[in-house]
C-alpha cells in the first residue's frame, strides 16, 4: 500500500495549527503514519518553492495602482546554527548585536490594512553573490515590471543608499526615507554639512537641499513622541512635515509583519542542514501566514486567536468525549 505524500498545502497547514513544535516528526505523527518523516524532509530537498510561486498566491490580494510599498530585513534566529544552511553571523536589530541567522529580506505591500508580502529574498552572498542592497534592487525592478504604481517606497536608513535611491529615480517612484545624522547634504554648491547641522527651527515643512552624490531632496527634522529625533527626505518637493509622519508610520506595518511571521508560523524552528529545505520551510512559513492575514482581513479575528481556535476546538471535542478515564472512588 502506498503510503500519502506531503505537498505544500498539507505543510502550510501544519505550520499554522502547530503551537510550539514544528519539525517534521511531529508533522509525521500527526498524520498516524501515512506520511512518513523521510518522505516529508525528501519533498523539502527535492522542490523548489520560490518567491515567485509567493506572488502568485498573493497578486490578487493587492491593487496595483494604490497603496505602499515597503521594504526591510529581519534575522530568522539560528543560536545553535553552525551547521544550518544559510545561517551565518549577522547582525540583528531586534537583539542589537551580531547573531548567528538567516537574512531574510522582505518588499510588502500595505494599504493601512493589510500585510501582504509581494516579494521576498533571503540573504546568502557566499551561495549567490547578492548583498542586501542588489537584493533590494532587484526586488524594485521586478515590482515595476509587474505593474505596481504605488503612492511611494517606504524604507528606513540602511536603504537609503544613493544607489538604491537612484534606482527608485530610474523607474519614477517616489520614496520616503529615514537618512543617518551624518549623510552630507548642501544648501549651497560644493558646501556640503551633516544632515543634523542643518537650522530645522523655521523650516517645519522641510529644508530643500542636494544629497551628496544623488540630487536634490526635502529633508525633514521629525520629533517622535518618546522625544526620539529622525531625520527624513524624499524627492518630492510637494511634501509637507505631516505628509511624511503620516506615511512613515505605515513603515511600522513590516515591523509587525516580520513579527507575526516569527510568532506564528515557527519561521525559524527549521534545523536542517540543506540550504533548499530551509528555503522551502521559509516560503511555507509565508504562505501560511497570508492565510492567517486573509482569515483576519474577512473576519477581524487576530493571527493569534485564529491559532489559538484551533486548540480550543481539539479541547472542546476532548471534553465532549474524554478518552483518559478519571480514577473514582465510593463515597459510601
Amino acid at each position: 500500500m502506498n503510503k500519502a505524500k506531503c505537498n505544500k498545502e498539507l505543510y502550510c497547514d501544519f505550520l499554522i495549527a502547530a503551537q510550539n513544535n514544528f519539525t517534521c516528526t511531529n508533522l509525521a505523527n500527526l498524520t498516524d503514519g501515512t506520511i512518513a518523516h523521510d518522505s516529508i524532509n525528501r519533498w523539502l530537498l527535492n522542490n523548489k518553492m520560490t518567491p515567485k510561486i509567493l506572488w502568485e498566491h498573493t497578486q490578487r490580494s493587492i491593487d496595483l495602482n494604490s497603496g505602499w510599498l515597503i521594504a526591510d530585513d529581519t534575522v530568522l534566529d539560528k543560536p545553535f546554527g553552525d551547521n544550518i544552511g544559510l545561517s551565518q553571523w549577522q547582525y540583528s536589530g531586534t537583539h542589537h548585536r551580531l547573531v548567528h541567522g538567516i537574512g531574510l529580506e522582505t518588499l510588502l505591500w500595505t494599504d493601512g490594512k493589510s500585510h501582504v508580502p509581494v516579494d521576498y529574498r533571503l540573504y546568502a552572498k557566499k551561495e549567490d553573490g547578492y548583498t542586501k542592497n542588489q537584493h533590494f534592487q532587484e526586488m524594485i525592478r521586478l515590482a515595476s515590471h509587474r505593474g505596481f504604481n504605488p503612492r511611494g517606497v517606504l524604507m528606513d536608513a540602511w536603504y537609503s543608499t544613493v544607489a538604491n535611491l537612484k534606482t527608485l529615480d530610474s523607474i519614477g517612484w517616489v520614496w520616503i526615507t529615514e537618512l543617518q545624522a551624518n549623510r552630507n547634504v548642501s544648501l549651497e554648491p560644493h558646501k556640503y554639512l551633516r544632515v543634523d547641522s542643518l537650522d530645522y527651527k523655521d523650516n517645519e515643512d522641510g529644508i530643500n537641499a542636494h544629497l551628496k552624490g544623488y540630487g536634490f531632496i526635502k529633508v525633514f527634522k521629525i520629533t517622535a513622541p518618546k522625544g526620539r529625533i529622525g531625520y527624513f527626505a524624499t524627492p518630492d518637493q510637494t511634501k509637507s512635515s505631516k505628509d511624511i509622519r503620516d506615511a512613515y508610520a505605515l513603515r511600522w506595518e513590516i515591523e509587525e509583519y516580520h513579527r507575526g511571521l516569527k510568532q506564528t508560523t515557527g519561521i525559524e524552528c527549521c534545523q536542517a542542514r540543506k540550504p533548499r529545505i530551509q528555503r522551502n520551510h521559509i516560503f511555507c512559513s509565508i504562505l501560511a501566514f497570508t492565510a492567517l492575514e486573509q482569515r483576519r482581513l474577512k473576519t477581524g479575528i487576530s493571527w493569534y486567536e485564529s491559532k489559538r481556535q484551533i486548540i480550543d476546538n481539539a479541547l472542546k471535542k476532548y471534553l465532549k468525549e474524554p478518552f483518559i478515564p478519571i480514577p473514582r472512588i465510593s463515597t459510601a
